[in-house]
């Protein structure tokens, strides 16, 4: 995360990989918090790279993609704890502030160029 982050401001490498394996940005906002409110319960939703192609999914508990032979580049948590102050049960509206304001683009281009070597 980073102060300004988030946006559509997304390095050009991994911007073009979004696009070719999801559809655009835009679809893959839209599939990233689709991912996290629909994680019943508590867990995370997540960027990754499998089989060399960029996936969203979501996982329960402290679980993360690696167990599903993924690499992981950007994770939001969605147990009740990372929100409940500023949100109280409007988890959707945490999504998109995150994926809006939050996300450190650069550094997800810097993990997926070392999840694609």
């Amino acid at each position: 995360m980073k102060p300004q982050g988030g946006g559509d401001k997304i390095p050009g490498k991994l911007e073009k990989k979004i696009a070719a394996d999801l559809g655009s940005v835009a679809k893959m906002k839209e599939e990233f918090i689709q991912a996290g409110v629909t994680q019943f319960g508590s867990g995370w939703c997540w960027l990754a790279v499998k089989d060399g192609q960029i996936v969203v999914t979501k996982t329960p508990n402290g679980e993360n993609p690696l167990v599903h032979g993924a690499k992981p580049i950007l994770g939001c948590d969605v147990w009740e704890h990372s929100y409940y102050i500023d949100y109280r049960n409007r988890r959707p509206d945490y999504l998109k502030a995150f994926v809006d304001n939050l996300v450190n683009w650069e550094y997800v281009a810097e993990l997926f160029e070392a999840a694609t070597k």
